[in-house]
């Protein structure tokens, strides 16, 4: 627009000024000519253009006039400037994707939040179709229909091309010019919401079993197995065999809690984790005896000392182990070993089992999550869960490898500097 004012002036002021000299009348000529060039140097981005003058009458009106416009548009000016850069600002730290589309469905503005979500960057997106640079025809039809109607719509959007969970809103421009696509990412909100959904699902399976095992064990108790002693004395222990699995669930249940929410305090001194190997492998030596499970420990003469919780890491361990012996048939072997990197000390169990499925390997470490069902009935679920926990409290990083069929290795990494 300023563009356009300054080439109607710049005619205008040319005509009367040559009609002015024409005319004889050289001041004004003079001062128009000079209006001119201002007017030229204020499109071309120098403001504050002045005209000084000692004439009096109508020259010095016009000049007057002629300054309180260029200082008027000056102000104008710097106060949309001002409001842009703000705006730019904003956009550029919201965490919604913000996209800005004319009638004919192409981008004119793009925020970086959306950049990031569409994998686009600005250079790609201004100017181009809706569908040429983001290329989503879920989207397409929301903000199509939004054109159309004149009314503001919202979806909820699966891209399944890049596995995100949206919201979106489009919102249709003043006088129908356009419309504005606000664009929520709430991939992560959905996966935390579908986690808490497995959680209580998860819970309500773990404890249907021995909830309903003591209630039809103390129901043939009361219908009168309790007066035959084999029969009642058989069904007690059965009982305790329940309640101690539930007392297990609730106790590593609220240990979990307690670690995930910070509540629960490392007590870390100097320790040779050597020692604490060995420690644990006596523990479990008459369990791998009863399973027919070959123990092998392979660790170095010296380790350095590491700053950890003994109790805590001894049952991170204990975990490993039992998971192991639980997926390694008898005659098998599982093996413990211990190894120095450039600032952390390494220790891994390896077994000879029937290992894991890819699919699976990224999630034994949730909570309740059970790769062979057959194989894990007398565990929560939970063992491994407290140990990735326990493990990151301490700063380090737990992780497994495996092949279906070949066994599995459990590793976890301990920084040797606190």
């Amino acid at each position: 627009m300023l563009t356009r004012i300054k080439t109607w002036l710049t005619q205008l002021f040319r005509i009367l000024s040559d009609w002015l000299a024409k005319k004889r009348f050289a001041p004004i000529a003079y001062l128009l000519t000079d209006m001119r060039e201002r007017v030229q140097d204020m499109a071309g981005g120098k403001y504050g253009q002045q005209i000084t003058t000692k004439k009096r009458g109508i020259i010095a009106v016009m000049v007057e006039d002629f300054n309180v416009m260029a200082e008027t548009a000056e102000q104008i000016i710097l106060s949309a400037t001002n409001d842009r850069d703000r705006l730019s600002i904003v956009l550029s730290r919201m965490a919604d994707g913000i996209l800005v589309l004319g009638r004919d469905m192409r981008i004119s503005l793009i925020n970086t939040a959306a950049q990031r979500i569409f994998k686009t960057s600005e250079s790609k997106a201004i100017g181009r179709s809706f569908i040429e640079a983001i290329n989503d025809s879920i989207i397409y039809d929301i903000l199509r229909r939004c054109l159309d109607s004149g009314f503001q719509q919202s979806a909820f959007v699966e891209t399944y091309a890049r596995q995100l969970y949206l919201g979106v809103v489009a919102t249709p421009l003043q006088y129908n010019q356009g419309c504005i696509l606000v664009v929520q990412n709430l991939t992560e909100i959905r996966r935390l919401e579908m986690i808490r959904r497995d959680f209580v699902a998860n819970v309500s399976h773990e404890l249907r079993t021995p909830v309903a095992s003591i209630k039809a064990l103390s129901e043939t108790l009361n219908a009168g197995a309790l007066e035959d002693l084999s029969v009642s004395g058989d069904f007690l222990q059965r009982i305790e065999v329940e309640v101690d699995k539930l007392a297990q669930m609730i106790n590593e249940l609220g240990e979990l809690s307690n670690i995930e929410s910070g509540n629960s305090s490392l007590i870390k001194k100097p320790t040779d984790i050597a020692v604490l190997i060995k420690k644990v492998a006596n523990r479990m030596l008459a369990q791998l005896s009863r399973n027919e499970l070959k123990l092998v420990v392979n660790t170095p003469e010296v380790l350095p000392e590491i700053k950890l919780d003994q109790e805590r890491i001894e049952r991170v361990l204990l975990n490993m182990i039992h998971n192991s012996i639980k997926f390694t048939p008898p005659g098998g072997q599982i093996t413990i070993s211990a190894t120095v990197k450039a600032d952390s000390v390494e220790v891994n169990v390896a077994d000879t089992g029937i290992g894991i499925e890819p699919d699976d390997i990224d999630r034994i470490f949730e909570r309740f999550y059970k790769v062979d069902k057959a194989h894990s009935g007398s565990g929560t679920g939970l063992g491994l869960a407290i140990a990735r926990h326990t493990v990151e409290a301490h700063g380090g990083i737990i992780w497994a490898e495996s092949a279906r069929g070949k066994g599995s290795t459990i590793y976890f990494s301990l920084p040797i500097t606190d």
